[in-house]
């Protein structure tokens, strides 16, 4: 009987946080964007009603442990641009944006700039199994085994793309799913690596 109570909780918890995640990406979908702050590709930056980090904001930058174990950090890398997006391996919406993450990745090669993904959650067999699922091996992920960067960073919504200067400065914070279509995409990813 505890062991089917057991259960029953675990399913009952797994479904609330499912149901919240869908909620708030359905809700980022059908926000009714300002004109004011939609750019050239039509998308809004930051979205109502969701804090975070802002523009001009300056923070530590983190330490983080990469899957291979090596610890990175991310305030001495020393580039002139750094863009993190933070996710999590249980949102649903998260994997939409892959396709991005690896163009993205290429983008800042071509800049010298910095991109990495900071996984907000300390699992690291439940990353490795998302890196594998959506073929990520050749991004740089990050991952927080203390569980205090989401937030020490104030990141309380994923996927949130953050563009930091070297300083830990924030210069542009993007929150949920990013509309990318390949085929004509390069104005957007010139867009991540630009203040706001």
């Amino acid at each position: 009987m505890k062991l089917l109570l057991r259960i029953a909780l675990t399913v009952v918890a797994f479904s609330v946080a499912s149901g919240a995640t869908y909620v708030a990406v359905h809700r980022w979908r059908n926000v009714d964007p300002k004109p004011d702050v939609l750019k050239a590709t039509g998308q809004q930056d930051t979205l109502e009603g969701v804090s975070g980090l802002t523009a001009g904001e300056v923070v530590a930058l983190p330490q983080l442990t990469t899957l291979a174990g090596d610890t990175v950090s991310l305030g001495s890398l020393g580039k002139e641009r750094l863009l993190c997006v933070f996710i999590s391996t249980r949102c649903p919406g998260c994997t939409r944006d892959a396709e991005l993450w690896q163009d993205l990745n290429q983008e800042a090669a071509r800049r010298g700039a910095s991109f990495y993904l900071v996984n907000v959650s300390d699992d690291r067999a439940e990353i490795e199994r998302f890196v594998t699922a959506y073929h990520l091996q050749q991004l740089s992920i990050l991952f927080d085994p203390t569980g205090k960067v989401g937030p020490q960073l104030k990141v309380g919504f994923v996927p949130q793309y953050i563009l930091f200067n070297g300083s830990g400065q924030v210069l542009r914070r993007w929150d949920g799913i990013r509309h990318y279509d390949k085929t004509n995409g390069s104005e957007q990813l010139v867009e991540f690596f630009q203040p706001s």
